[in-house]
Parts: structure tokens; C-alpha cells; sequence
């Protein structure tokens, strides 16, 4: 019975080919998607921000499953809408001051690039259909992109002085699961739930930017 519930690695694979005969190039529904994500990252991320502070960093903040999601699906447009919302979030909040959000800025492409890189580079089913998908969403999507996320934007809050050196594991922890435990629910339903949708769109971007 669980074999009948397994996809073949084929099968995900089929997601990203390419058909003969298909014809991808960037059109006006990338723009558009590309400035959807970064409206609801707005939204998402300053709520997220404004929720639950721990001092520079948020205990829940749910715009981590926007960012991560946006690169699955629609490849350098989601990763360019999960690098920059924060910036414009962190504003409107007053988390962040600008030039400490213009130094996350690598950390805000790590976190919105690993997910899509992982599910293109390993063939994931974005469906989440199998325990494989499961396995790379989980370790690079959410714990590899998260880490990395948060030792960076730790090392920029130290950098400008915003926290001691002292208290960086513990922003780091915060940090990490503040974005890990979010990412994990709500970008586990949105690909499970909602990619069906989205691959049988025309935003829907099987290489990095068609």
C-alpha cells in the first residue's frame, strides 16, 4: 500500500522538463506575480514582524514561508519578491533600521533562493507527493535556508552594534525558530495544497525565469 502512494522520482522530475514543442519566455504574468509576492510579503511580514518581537527578531514571523514558496514556484521573479518585501516590511514595522535591512539583504536571498534551487537541482515535486520531496523541502528549504538566514542577519545585528556579541546564539536561535516553525506549517500547506494551481499556470516557471 505505501508503494501505491510513492511518486517516482521520474514523475517529479516531469515537473521541471521542458516538453518538445513548449515554448517558456518571461511575459507580463511574471511582472504581475513578481509584484503580487511582494505585496503579500508586505503584509505577511510586517504582521509577522509586529506580532511577536524578541528584541531585533521576531518569535513567529510567517513571511519566511512566502519568501521560500515564491522561489519554488516561480524561480529568480519569487527570489527577487522574497529579497526585497523584507526591506520594505522591516520599514513599515520598525524592526529593522533601513541600512540594517539593506545589509539582510543576502540573508533574505538565502532564504527565498535555497527552496526553489533544492526542488529544480533535485527534482522535487513541489505537490510534496513523496517522502524525497519532504526530505529536501524540510532540510534545505526550511532548516538549511533558515540557519543560514539567521547566522547572517545575527552577524549584521552585531555588526551595527544592535546586539552584543554575547546574546548572538540566542538571537540566532530566535531567529531560526521564529522563521523555521512558520516556513515549516504554512509553506508545507501552500505547497502541498496550492502548487496543483500553480503548475498548471502560465506563471508557473520551470527554469529561473519562464
Amino acid at each position: 500500500m505505501s508503494a501505491s502512494r510513492t511518486v517516482p522520482v521520474s514523475s517529479a522530475a516531469a515537473v521541471w522538463t521542458v516538453e518538445a514543442g513548449e515554448h517558456r519566455q518571461p511575459g507580463i504574468v511574471h511582472v504581475v506575480m513578481l509584484a503580487l509576492f511582494i505585496g503579500i510579503g508586505i503584509v505577511v511580514g510586517t504582521l509577522g514582524s509586529l506580532a511577536i518581537p524578541i528584541g531585533f527578531v521576531s518569535a513567529f514571523w510567517p513571511g519566511q514561508a512566502v519568501q521560500a514558496v515564491g522561489g519554488v514556484w516561480f524561480g529568480w521573479w519569487g527570489v527577487l519578491a522574497g529579497m526585497f518585501f523584507p526591506f520594505i516590511s522591516n520599514a513599515l514595522s520598525g524592526s529593522a533600521p533601513i541600512p540594517v535591512s539593506a545589509a539582510y539583504l543576502p540573508a533574505n536571498f538565502l532564504q527565498a533562493f535555497l527552496a526553489g534551487a533544492a526542488f529544480r537541482w533535485f527534482k522535487a515535486d513541489p505537490r510534496l507527493q513523496s517522502t524525497r520531496d519532504w526530505v529536501i523541502w524540510v532540510v534545505v528549504g526550511v532548516l538549511l535556508a533558515n540557519f543560514l538566514g539567521a547566522f547572517w542577519g545575527t552577524y549584521v545585528l552585531a555588526w551595527f552594534g544592535m546586539i552584543t556579541q554575547s546574546a548572538r546564539v540566542t538571537a540566532l536561535l530566535g531567529w531560526f525558530f521564529g522563521n523555521s516553525i512558520p516556513s515549516l506549517i504554512f509553506g508545507s500547506i501552500l505547497l502541498k495544497y496550492v502548487s496543483p494551481m500553480v503548475l498548471r499556470s502560465k506563471a508557473f516557471t520551470k527554469g529561473w525565469w519562464a
